[in-house]
């Protein structure tokens, strides 16, 4: 298995363990988040749920190698792709969902953040959303997301232009709350997870509640519909196609 689960008092740890390809999603991984999100959710003993990754990368977003690209079922409507679920599955998160972004984290990984209630990254982090170059457009609510956490100008600058943002730019933006050196980051976010789970299970879940409930979840759901169902189009494009192999050659893979 490439996603590890392990139960640290009342937080419940997803960890991304596919360091061999920068913790690339494909299909089965997507399926193992869904999995770990659903135990961590009907838990009664979790306060937080936390994502981060092995090695130097949190993760480098969709696996698009041409075995992976082949089980994708975009021009069948009847099929929901796993990165799909994995976002809905956020969106109902009832925990507090808290993520340690131990390197760059690159499309649905970098997107996904934004659906997050506490975020902190490291140094030698960076976030990268290269859809425009692949040909495709914006998933993980990040169409509406990006701009209420940065502005309009910063999220054209990620979404549509594919500009990298840095650590430093992101806590800056507000994308993050807080930046760790390499060196310190496992000890540091470490200690931080201790900490918060040591507070009033059910203020603090009584609380993500009232910020993100369901007034906040059925917005965010219409927006993953929309963004959904324009993949859905750009992905059987040929023109989309011939970017992403271009990107991502059989012999780079």
């Amino acid at each position: 298995m490439s996603v590890r689960s392990e139960v640290r008092g009342a937080a419940y740890w997803i960890i991304m363990d596919r360091p061999q390809r920068s913790n690339a999603l494909n299909i089965e991984m997507y399926d193992e988040l869904c999995s770990a999100l659903d135990d961590a959710n009907d838990s009664e003993d979790t306060l937080i749920t936390v994502f981060t990754g092995v090695g130097d990368c949190y993760s480098s977003g969709n696996d698009f190698t041409p075995e992976e690209m082949a089980k994708c079922g975009y021009p069948t409507l009847d099929y929901e792709h796993g990165f799909s679920k994995f976002v809905r599955r956020l969106l109902i998160h009832q925990k507090v969902l808290m993520g340690l972004v131990n390197g760059p984290a690159m499309g649905i990984s970098c997107t996904t953040l934004g659906l997050f209630d506490y975020v902190v990254c490291s140094d030698s982090a960076y976030f990268l959303c290269p859809f425009s170059t692949l040909g495709v457009s914006p998933e993980g609510v990040s169409s509406a997301i990006f701009q209420r956490i940065m502005g309009t100008s910063n999220a054209t600058e990620m979404l549509l232009f594919n500009e990298p943002m840095s650590a430093e730019q992101a806590l800056q933006r507000g994308y993050v709350s807080r930046v760790f050196t390499k060196a310190e980051f496992v000890q540091k976010t470490t200690e931080l997870v201790e900490k918060y789970s040591k507070l009033p299970k059910h203020s603090v879940l009584a609380s993500k509640e009232l910020c993100r409930g369901q007034k906040w979840r059925r917005e965010m759901l219409s927006v993953h519909n929309d963004e959904y169902d324009l993949l859905r189009v750009l992905f059987v494009d040929e023109r989309s196609l011939a970017q992403i192999m271009k990107k991502f050659p059989k012999n780079k893979i």
